[in-house]
């Protein structure tokens, strides 16, 4: 694994956990021409049959060093398209890029039908959905009492796209109802001093925690009875993932792949983005019907089981770099 930008990698320590080789390139602050320069040496050591590259910076660095140094077998994924669509320069790049790449992979229908659009050869681009770890990830063996209190949770960083002001907004509106709950947000970000502040204006400081970076996702994720995601952009989420895994009823918002994931009232519910009332009333039903709540998990875990493994999803790119 290279990660080009980084001096030190959040990610490492699994890496060494898993004995996987990698290298910090830290290159981000460096002139083009440089970076170029550094990857032709490091290609040129390495030489790699196959380059899986992630996002556009990334294709825009890597691939004249690749070509020069005789690697053209590379599959470019991309996970969004907000920011490429918001740069005309973004646009225009990735619509001749694409065609240097021997595959342009998209973690959702939505984003390939964006790109193809944007002129992006239809021979050129497929769907590979994200996957998660189903042995990780799972319900838990012993089903769990019922709560006094049902518990309801997101995981994500704080930062403006996962929009848990909305959340926030949501369980105060519960609140005022006379509904009762517990609420968590895992995760750690720039926004965590406004989000406390709203937090506190809203007199939640009893029925919201912010459990901060946490590492026992996994375990976190089996103390919940359901999970919301309040974003209002996201590619495709590993985190809506991962609690589907765990079996658990999703409520999240109706924002790109989203509704390729969730079927509304069959394996989570949908609602419309930035709506603190509609998020509220769909937390509200099931946390009073626990039948629902089950239902929907169970349908939620058949679904990821059957259709986002990270078993399948790995067949998928080792069949397109052709190292299967």
């Amino acid at each position: 694994i290279c990660c080009l930008y980084e001096k030190q990698g959040a990610l490492t320590t699994l890496f060494e956990k898993a004995g996987i080789p990698y290298d910090l390139m830290d290159v981000g602050t460096q002139p083009l021409i440089h970076r170029w320069l550094r990857l032709i040496r490091y290609f040129w050591r390495l030489k790699p049959k196959a380059i899986h590259v992630h996002h556009l910076g990334s294709l825009i660095n890597i691939l004249p060093p690749a070509y020069l140094t005789g690697c053209m077998n590379i599959v470019y994924t991309e996970h969004s398209s907000y920011k490429i669509s918001n740069t005309q320069w973004m646009k225009h790049a990735v619509r001749i890029l694409s065609r240097c790449v021997k595959k342009m992979t998209c973690v959702s229908q939505t984003l390939v039908d964006f790109f193809s659009n944007e002129g992006v050869p239809h021979r050129k681009i497929v769907t590979i959905y994200n996957g998660v770890d189903t042995l990780c990830f799972h319900p838990n063996v012993i089903p769990r009492a019922e709560r006094v209190k049902i518990r309801v949770g997101a995981v994500g960083r704080l930062v403006e796209e996962k929009d848990y002001p909305t959340f926030i907004q949501a369980l105060a509106i519960l609140k005022k109802r006379g509904v009762s709950f517990e609420a968590e947000i895992v995760g750690e970000g720039p926004l965590l001093a406004d989000l406390q502040h709203l937090q506190a204006n809203y007199d939640l400081t009893q029925d919201l925690i912010f459990r901060g970076r946490r590492e026992d996702i996994p375990d976190l994720l089996r103390n919940l009875d359901i999970y919301v995601l309040s974003s209002k952009r996201e590619g495709l989420p590993i985190a809506i993932l991962e609690a589907m895994a765990t079996g658990l009823p999703i409520i999240a918002t109706a924002i790109d792949a989203i509704p390729e994931v969730i079927n509304n009232g069959i394996n989570g519910l949908i609602v419309q983005a930035g709506n603190p009332e509609a998020l509220a009333n769909g937390i509200e039903k099931l946390i009073l019907n626990p039948g629902l709540r089950q239902e929907l998990g169970k349908m939620a875990l058949a679904d990821v089981r059957r259709l986002f493994s990270i078993k399948h999803t790995t067949q998928l790119y080792g069949a397109y770099l052709g190292i299967t």
